[in-house]
């Protein structure tokens, strides 16, 4: 009887074991359909192609051929991944900034969103983040959140449901020396992704 219980109970450990295995794998893991895929790669690319000289010029010029010798084109999707939601604030009372011509580029287009960034050293910040105001929704939601390393220069809208948003980031190489890298963030809200964009320079 004792033999037949303490059998019993193995088995059931290791089907416990098997099945935790299993949900560790899957967490983090992100299945996307290969047509969604290149349907958000060619979308992608016709905004490195067309938006980023527009939207970020002052950034573009930064890291423009002759300055930086790295040119869009050069640019390699490093990952693509779920847009972090674990950090959402319901407000009673949203402000969006619709008549503010400095900030217009963050308000979306159809006006119901704002971005806010910050995180430079102008503004002696060691941290990047960067947040959505909805005001159908009336929430907050943070998009992005990085350390020192990394910084978000500037954030803009290329349409109702897709964000981009620039900035850089430190890396230590094998020779120990840092180097900064351009970095390019394309949010698709409706599919809840973002795709991350960098050059790996040789």
């Amino acid at each position: 009887m004792y033999a037949a219980f303490m059998g019993i109970l193995a088995v059931a450990v290791m089907l416990l074991a098997i099945f935790l295995l299993q949900r560790g794998r899957n967490v983090g893991s992100l299945a996307i359909k290969p047509s969604v895929e290149r349907e958000l790669l060619e979308k992608d690319r016709i905004i490195l192609r067309t938006k980023i000289a527009e939207a970020f010029p002052e950034w573009d010029r930064m890291w423009s051929p002759g300055a930086a010798r790295i040119a869009l084109s050069e640019f390699q999707q490093e990952e693509i991944e779920e847009i972090d939601s674990s950090l959402i604030i319901r407000e009673d009372r949203v402000y969006v900034p619709v008549e503010d011509a400095l900030r217009q580029s963050l308000v979306s287009p159809d006006g119901t969103k704002f971005l806010e960034y910050g995180g430079n050293i102008e503004e002696a910040e060691p941290d990047s983040e960067l947040t959505l105001i909805d005001a159908v929704r009336r929430e907050r939601r943070r998009l992005l959140f990085y350390g020192p390393s990394v910084r978000i220069d500037d954030a803009a809208w290329a349409d109702n449901e897709t964000i981009i948003a620039v900035g850089n980031c430190d890396v230590e190489e094998e020779t120990q020396a840092e180097v900064v890298q351009p970095l390019v963030w394309i949010f698709h809200l409706s599919r809840n992704l973002v795709s991350i964009y960098t050059v790996i320079e040789n």
